[in-house]
């Protein structure tokens, strides 16, 4: 089984108190042989994504081919997923003890998602009449025929606990986006969109770091026009007397509330809002080092250097060689 774990990336997010240890949620990929593991390094992608975007949960992946190990007891797979991932071409064997492993999956997993031809096992394993799943059309006739119900739709979301559908891999992922709707709230599932290409982005620059604040704070009104007006002054940062009299609110009243909401400081988050903005910039840009310092608020290239430094442990040097260098970049001296 390969396994992932999928860190969130809290290191910089400014805190005044200790973070509560995070919980684990367990997505099981199942794979009908080895040959389908690369097209589901997709999946770790996209729960890498959501990590980066939420604080109360890390999303641990785990990919695995049917039948090659023991499938485990209930206790194992109370609050797991199981995304079984097929393709367009092939149907699953299930002969043997395999099929007896793939029934057990189904039968114990919390939320099981069937992608592609994988929907056939439910043919296969004598459960076509009880459920309407998304069936793709190379697979409309055999649905048919073994009287499996086609839901008509790219995805397929169950009310009464079968197994949810994809007819692709690649609507597959707005499936998954559609569970971290439910699980997360639609502010996070419309991040996650925009910040994988599932939609077009709804601002020019998105910020993973307000994303998460903006969720912790609960979509506090104050909270969200304070972190739209930070972002649309990074060049030339204001200051919180400033901030305060484009958002109509008292300095005092402006801080104590968007640290009681987010629990992060309000000029701490300025900065590190602009930090995250320089290092994108680095990342993804020719732009000069010059020109990213004036264009995110700092006095000079050494003053950027510095705030790097105590933020990220590293330098703009080192994160605009990776970007032509990869993790062999050298580091700067």
């Amino acid at each position: 089984m390969k396994h992932y774990v999928l860190a969130n990336d809290h290191a910089n997010l400014a805190k005044t108190e200790p973070e509560a240890p995070e919980r684990q949620k367990h997505i099981e990929v199942i794979l009908s042989d080895k040959r389908a593991l690369a097209s589901a390094e997709i999946i770790v992608e996209f729960y890498q994504a959501l990590n980066s975007l939420i604080e109360d949960y890390t999303y641990v992946v785990n990919l695995r081919v049917a039948g090659n190990e023991a499938v485990g007891g209930p206790l194992y797979w109370a609050g797991r997923a199981a995304i079984f991932w097929g393709d367009l071409e092939n149907n699953w064997d299930v002969a043997g003890p395999r099929r007896i492993w793939i029934s057990q999956v189904l039968n114990l997993s919390s939320r099981t998602i069937l992608v592609g031809g994988a929907v056939l096992l439910l043919t296969q394993l004598g459960r076509a009449d009880r459920n309407s799943v998304a069936v793709h059309p190379n697979f409309a006739a055999a649905a048919l025929e073994s009287g499996l119900v086609d839901s008509g739709t790219g995805i397929c979301l169950t009310t009464d606990g079968g197994p949810h559908s994809a007819t692709s891999r690649l609507s597959a992922l707005r499936l998954f986006s559609e569970f971290v709707s439910v699980d997360h709230g639609e502010h996070i599932a419309d991040s996650l969109r925009s910040y994988i290409g599932l939609t077009e982005p709804t601002q020019k620059h998105e910020s993973r770091l307000a994303a998460r604040l903006v969720h912790r704070a609960k979509g506090d009104h104050l909270v969200m026009r304070t972190l739209n007006a930070m972002q649309e002054n990074i060049e030339e940062p204001l200051t919180i007397s400033d901030l305060s009299y484009v958002l109509k609110t008292s300095t005092r009243q402006l801080q104590r509330r968007f640290l009681c909401k987010t629990g992060a400081k309000l000029l701490s988050t300025y900065k590190e809002l602009r930090l995250e903005r320089a290092k994108n910039l680095l990342q993804f840009t020719n732009m000069s080092q010059i020109e990213i310092s004036a264009a995110t608020g700092f006095s000079s290239t050494v003053a950027l250097k510095r705030a790097f430094q105590r933020s990220f442990e590293t330098t703009p040097d080192d994160i605009r060689n990776r970007r032509f260098f990869g993790s062999a970049a050298p580091k700067s001296i």
